[in-house]
C-alpha cells in the first residue's frame, strides 16, 4: 500500500514539472477552470483538503467526501472506493478471512490503477487528487490494522 501511495505521488509530482512547452498550455487550463458557470466553487473545490497531520487523521469509520475532478475516469475511480470500503468493514467485523482476503486484492489493483490517475488532471487539480488519494489510502491502511486484531 505505502508503494502504490508513494506511486502517486511520484506521478503527480512529475506532471507538477514545468517545462518551456508547458507555459503556453497552463493558460489554458486555467482558462478552462476559469470559464465554468460557477468559478469561486469550482476554485473552493480544487483547495487543497489541508495539511498532512489533518490528511492522516482521517477516520476508517467515515465516509470521505469526494472531490469532483475534470475527468470522469478519476470521478469514476474514486466512487469505486467507498462501496468496497464499506465491503471490506463488514468483513472484518464478521470475520470473514475469504472476503478479506478478495477485497485486499481488489484494493490493491484499485490503488495501483488510482496512483495514474494524476496524469489525467490539471496542475490545479493534482494537489487536491494526491490529497484525497492519500486520504482512501490511510483509511484502507487503519482499516487493516483491525483485521490484525
Amino acid at each position: 500500500m505505502a508503494v502504490a501511495l508513494m506511486a502517486g505521488v511520484m506521478v503527480s509530482c512529475q506532471s507538477n514539472t514545468k517545462t518551456p512547452e508547458d507555459s503556453t498550455t497552463d493558460t489554458t487550463a486555467t482558462a478552462a477552470v476559469n470559464t465554468s458557470a460557477d468559478t469561486s466553487a469550482a476554485k473552493d473545490q480544487m483547495a487543497p483538503t489541508g495539511n498532512g497531520a489533518e490528511i492522516l487523521n482521517v477516520s476508517p469509520d467515515v465516509k470521505v467526501d469526494v472531490p469532483q475532478f475534470s475527468s470522469e475516469d478519476v470521478n469514476n475511480g474514486f466512487a469505486k472506493f467507498e462501496p468496497m470500503r464499506q465491503a471490506y468493514k463488514q468483513a472484518i467485523e464478521q470475520k470473514d478471512a475469504a472476503k478479506i482476503k478478495e477485497l485486499t486484492t481488489t484494493f490493491n489493483a484499485w490503488a495501483k490503477e488510482a496512483a495514474t490517475w494524476g496524469n489525467k488532471l490539471t496542475k490545479e487539480e493534482n494537489q487536491v487528487y494526491i490529497d484525497h488519494y492519500t486520504k482512501l489510502v490511510t483509511q484502507w491502511e487503519k482499516l487493516s490494522k483491525k483485521v490484525k486484531k
